[in-house]
């Protein structure tokens, strides 16, 4: 079989007897293919290859090797709802790899932000996407209310209000999902508040339970999310500063080409303040994309050493100018309590298990980790663990009585958590980074991490490698046992501290300063 495309001209999805159905009327490019077994055409869908009928038809006397075809293909609801978040659909022929499929023959290279239309199943959104490169990917994902006619609606009003907005220049500030108040864009926003920045904003959850402890003088420009309000001011700015990618400032993984088109400007002004020290997973995984310089995103990026701007600049194609090298404005303010006694326990999430998860979350390997972690820690010790799962794993997790002990209870604070952190056992989070800062002892536990990196693609490593790691380093439950009980009853060694100043190089609490001398050089505030 010679190498061939799938160019759509029309594509069709829908739902129908527990079957998501895919319909097209496409080019397909092939090198001399006359007579074609279309039994042995498959999709391959991570891994899994399920059949593509083909209705073939005769070439086309204008374009020289096309055929013009009308296919359809299946996927049992059941397989994709245990599926990655975002999912490469694949061309193949006899499980031999021919080429990715199209989204647009109308795009040429490129995307536009489109997108079919959205099934809605459960509390779960289905549909297929554009990526930049105009590939076809198939995405389930939680629905949110943008996702519904009268979300559009509410989208649609906004985007008109904010042509007939007055006021310009607009900074907006923004965490996790546009809702935390607890990292380095509420410390930086208070700091411009401090500082007369009138048109400083910060997007946040009206039920936030912080909302009650911000000062008066920071409440006058919050901004509730998903507001009419949030909306205009969206559209209407056009410099954003967050510790999340740009998404996290509206939606995220919104389907809304208004929104996205927005997010992919070129006007935009984007500083990236990072939720935490990038120098752990390579950034030329692919699982890790988002995190490469692009002409319309990351602007800007906030670092904390010359060891980490150089992870930026070697792997995601950024240049020194490009890179604020500061040190994060949360650790200007990241202490420990005196008596801190808990360990906790927090690996990174795995984005390929959090459809898994919320089907059956004993069933995923990330639960299974938790669990012997657990089982781990000394009897005598039991009732100092906070199991701290990535949001996205909390939910399903949150239904096992026998975790529920460990779970924080209600809404909790990362940092407040941290406060009391003696012992951090994580596998690759950057969590690591904040709890060392604080003086809290480190262990890695790396007994999945060849399996880990495969998921995330391309040429993933971990930068932090055994002879950099400022803790020691599992491989399982037995030295993981023995760790515990050595990391909990002494301090942290000059050993990982001398390796820790290396990826984290300031210490001083000067880091928000710097940061917006440097944001005032380059006209960004």
């Amino acid at each position: 079989m010679k190498r061939c495309f799938l160019i759509n001209i029309f594509k069709h999805i829908k739902l129908k007897n527990n079957f998501i159905k895919v319909r097209g009327f496409a080019f397909t490019r092939v090198s001399d293919l006359r007579h074609p077994d279309t039994k042995g055409y498959e999709i391959n869908v991570n891994n899994q290859y399920y059949k593509v009928n083909f209705l073939w038809k005769k070439g086309i006397p204008f374009l020289k090797n096309y055929n013009i075809n009308v296919y359809w293909f299946s996927i049992p609801l059941d397989d994709l709802l245990k599926a990655d978040i975002q999912n490469k659909i694949n061309l193949s022929y006899n499980r031999e790899y021919l080429g990715r499929i199209i989204y647009s023959a109308f795009d040429l290279k490129k995307g536009r932000n489109r997108n079919s239309k959205i099934i809605r199943y459960n509390h779960y959104a289905i549909y297929l996407r554009q990526t930049i490169y105009n590939t076809m990917y198939l995405t389930i994902r939680e629905a949110n209310q943008y996702d519904s006619l009268l979300g559009k609606l509410k989208i649609n009003v906004g985007f008109i209000l904010s042509k007939f907005f007055l006021k310009k220049d607009l900074i907006i500030l923004f965490e996790k999902e546009s809702s935390r108040y607890e990292e380095s864009a509420s410390i930086l926003y208070e700091h411009l508040i401090d500082q007369g920045y009138k048109n400083a904003y910060y997007i946040i959850n009206q039920d936030n339970p912080k909302l009650s402890n911000i000062k008066p003088k920071y409440q006058k420009n919050l901004i509730y999310k998903d507001s009419l309000k949030h909306i205009i001011y969206f559209f209407k700015a056009y410099k954003f500063i967050g510790t999340e990618s740009l998404e996290h400032a509206f939606q995220l993984r919104i389907a809304n080409r208004k929104v996205l088109k927005k997010l992919n400007s070129a006007k935009l002004q984007y500083v990236f303040l990072q939720h935490g020290v990038t120098y752990m997973i390579s950034l030329d995984a692919d699982l890790r994309v988002r995190f490469k310089k692009q002409p319309y995103k990351l602007h800007k990026v906030v670092v904390s050493s010359m060891l980490e701007a150089k992870h930026f600049i070697e792997q995601a194609n950024f240049s020194l100018s490009d890179l604020y090298i500061c040190g994060m404005p949360k650790f200007d303010v990241a202490v420990k309590n005196d008596k801190a006694d808990k360990i906790v326990i927090m690996p990174t999430w795995r984005r390929w298990e959090v459809n898994l998860a919320a089907q059956d979350y004993q069933k995923t390997k990330y639960f299974q980790m938790i669990k012997r972690i657990v089982e781990s820690i000394p009897k005598d010790l039991q009732d100092k663990v906070i199991v701290l799962p990535h949001p996205l794993m909390l939910k399903p997790i949150k239904k096992n009585p026998q975790f529920e002990k460990y779970l924080p209870k209600a809404e909790f604070s990362y940092d407040e958590i941290l406060k009391d952190c003696k012992l951090l056992i994580t596998d690759y989070s950057s969590i690591s980074y904040d709890a060392f800062y604080r003086g809290s002892n480190v262990i890695f536990y790396w007994e999945e991490k060849e399996e880990c990196l495969k998921k995330y693609g391309g040429n993933a490593k971990l930068m932090l490698t055994s002879d950099k790691a400022f803790g020691d380093v599992c491989y399982n439950k037995e030295e993981l046992a023995k760790a515990i009980r050595q990391n909990y009853e002494k301090g942290q060694s000059q050993k990982y501290m001398h390796r820790y100043q290396k990826i984290v190089s300031f210490h001083d609490n000067k880091n928000t300063h710097r940061l917006i001398t440097m944001l005032k050089k380059d006209k960004i505030i």
